[in-house]
């Protein structure tokens, strides 16, 4: 009897066991059906959102094109800023080539003119020497013809009458 009892006890057991690992998969199998539907969201979710980086992506690459043929572009100007500047840096060399020349120049002629200056002030004596000539000559010249002619009769004639 001891036999039975203990074969029912062990088949209670089983049965017991059985009921629980029964409970168990029902609710692994709900946890792996809430899974997979979780996991059907997500990859719904993933291709959505594929979809959009892609786009996304597209548009990305359509300004990376539009800015890379902007820039191009850019680079003709910069080229052709470049090419001012060098223009302008020519010119105003030369503007301080002349300005360096002139000055050079201005500086000869004084220093002529400082050397000169004992020739130049004999010359102006001489010019004003000459005008005073000029003017007097003038003076008289303009007197002669302000004087009264003199007249061709004779006094004689009138004192006997």
């Amino acid at each position: 009897m001891i036999w039975q009892i203990s074969v029912a006890c062990i088949a209670a057991a089983f049965i017991v066991l059985v009921g629980y690992l029964i409970a168990a998969i029902q609710t692994a199998r709900a946890s792996m059906m809430q899974m997979n539907q979780s996991l059907e969201k997500i990859e719904h979710r993933l291709n959505e959102m594929s979809a959009e980086t892609m786009n996304v992506m597209r548009s990305a690459q359509q300004v990376t094109d539009d800015v890379q043929r902007k820039m191009k572009t850019l680079d003709a100007l910069f080229v052709s800023i470049g090419q001012v500047g060098e223009s302008v840096q020519q010119v105003t060399s030369s503007v301080k080539q002349v300005s360096a020349t002139v000055s050079q120049s201005m500086q000869q002629a004084g220093q002529t003119v400082r050397g000169n200056e004992s020739r130049i002030a004999e010359w102006l004596d001489w010019a004003a020497w000459g005008f005073q000539v000029v003017q007097k000559w003038q003076q008289r010249k303009q007197q002669k013809t302000n004087q009264p002619k003199p007249t061709m009769e004779r006094e004689d004639s009138h004192v006997g009458t």
